[in-house]
């Protein structure tokens, strides 16, 4: 498996680099500070010296040689000698320069002593010609109230520079130039900076190792749904992924998987159940098609005789014509409600329709229609091609299982906002175990007395298909009945 295709890697090193990132960005304002910090320190600490320096030679000036000339002092203090001294006892001035060196420790520095015109008086450490180049480049010996600072370079090695200009009676005396190397400097920053990184690597690494178990715990619900599909079959889609121990937007996740499931379950039912169902209704017309066509071809007939057969086959061809028809349209409304064509429809004009029309189908069988509009108009929503097949397997069921002489109603009435539409007849009724159970796709009476099966269209999907399409309206179908005083089916569905 290649390592940069896998989430879980992606997430870690993202992490990891942002980490890193920020990190980097944090360290190294951190360390531009402490740099910042210690040349700060570093040019009070030089301007401190120059002044405490300047304050010795004062010292000397006025101890060694009163009034004398700035030139005595500077050579005594930066090449102080006690054997010059005529007196051995160390006098205040010479006390004072020794807590100098002892303090500060001059002896370290590049000291010069400069006349206003740039004369070098005296120096404790000569700077060699490259350096004193670049001094003169870099510092103009123009008075300057506040020390004047600089770095140079010298033999690899960088140097921190400050010169200060000595007033005495607020006019410009001399200058004092103090250099000092920056190798402690620099040698704790480079060790605070290989510490800063390597301590930036290991945080890194160890966020990216607990980034990678991370991911790994957030993605588990991804591999249980992915053990999950793999194990499932047609046969067998009763297995759900658990959504117990699983994050808020992961538990969408799996909670959308379990549903798709359910209803990929509900489908592979439904077809199987549909299938079977085919199969059970094509079989017995096939099996009669069969039979006397056998029966035909073994003795001879009459034309007569063949005719009947003929004329068989052909019913029992309908038959299982209407049983493919009912089955299409019952899995289309169940699984497509964008079939429906929902347009306006006025109630009163469309009954009537339905019953000059059902007037047709009940003249053969002599049975007489009724109809009853509602009080006021009423406009629905609705398709008029699937109310139609709702109404006509309704009234066909009445009229069907009703007496000659009798009489089969269609009346609406309104109910507050909704309209109820309703097919009485005075047939045989329906027995009341049957009724919970009569628009269920795969309801089937019991024959009973070798009597033709009661309340069963052509492939005894003429119920549920009235429901089905009642739903997809937002109506709700409902039956009474009582034998021997016929059944009233009801259909209410809701205004415009």
């Amino acid at each position: 498996m290649n390592l940069w295709k896998s989430i879980r890697l992606k997430m870690s090193f993202l992490a990891a680099v942002i980490l890193g990132g920020i990190l980097f960005f944090y360290s190294s304002y951190l360390f531009v500070q402490l740099q910042n910090v210690l040349s700060s320190n570093l040019d009070a600490e030089l301007k401190v010296k120059t002044l405490e320096l300047a304050k010795t030679i004062k010292a000397f000036q006025d101890t060694k040689s009163p009034g004398g000339d700035i030139h005595y002092a500077a050579i005594k203090v930066l090449n102080f000698d006690i054997t010059l001294d005529q007196d051995k006892d160390l006098s205040l001035a010479d006390r004072q320069w020794f807590r100098l060196i002892d303090r500060y420790d001059l002896n370290q520095d590049f000291v010069s002593i400069l006349s206003l015109d740039g004369k070098v008086l005296a120096s404790n450490n000569p700077f060699p010609s490259p350096v004193n180049k670049k001094l003169t480049e870099q510092f103009s010996l123009r008075p300057h109230i506040r020390p004047v600072w600089g770095t140079i370079s010298y033999d690899g090695q960088d140097m921190r520079v400050v010169q200060m200009t000595i007033l005495a009676r607020d006019k410009p005396h001399y200058y004092i130039r103090i250099a000092t190397r920056l190798v402690t400097v620099n040698q704790f920053l480079e060790g605070r900076l290989w510490g800063i990184t390597a301590s930036m690597l290991v945080v890194v690494v160890l966020f990216g190792l607990v980034g990678l178990l991370l991911a790994s715990q957030i993605l588990r619900p991804v591999y249980k749904i992915a053990e999950t599909a793999e194990s499932m079959t047609h046969e067998d889609l009763s297995r759900r992924v658990e959504i117990a121990d699983v994050d808020t937007e992961m538990r969408v996740l799996v909670n959308a998987f379990n549903k798709m499931i359910e209803r990929l379950e509900a489908s592979f039912k439904h077809m199987a159940g549909m299938t079977a169902q085919m199969a059970h209704e094509l079989k017995t017309p096939l099996a009669v098609i069969k039979g006397e066509g056998q029966m035909a071809l073994r003795r001879k007939q009459s034309s007569q005789e063949y005719r009947a057969v003929i004329e068989s086959s052909i019913t029992e061809t309908e038959r299982m014509l209407q049983v493919i028809d009912d089955l299409l349209t019952a899995a289309n409304i169940a699984y497509d409600k964008e079939i429906f064509q929902l347009e306006p429809i006025e109630v009163s004009t469309f009954l009537e329709d339905i019953y000059q029309k059902s007037q047709i189908l009940s003249e053969p069988k002599g049975v007489r229609m009724k109809l009853s509009l509602p009080d006021r108009k009423v406009i629905i929503n609705g398709d008029k091609i699937h109310l139609r097949r709702l109404f006509f397997n309704l009234i066909d069921n009445a009229i069907e299982h009703s007496q000659r002489g009798k009489t089969v109603w269609i009346s609406g009435v309104t109910e507050g906002g909704n309209v109820l539409i309703s097919i009485r007849d005075e047939g045989e009724g329906i027995d009341k175990e049957d009724l919970p159970h009569i628009f269920e796709r795969t309801f089937k009476k019991k024959k009973k007395d070798n009597k033709k099966d009661q309340y069963r269209t052509g492939s005894g999907l003429g119920l549920y298909l009235c429901r089905i399409i009642a739903e997809a309206h937002r109506g709700e179908i409902s039956v009474k009945s009582e034998i021997g005083k016929g059944s009233t089916f009801s259909l209410r569905l809701p205004f415009k």
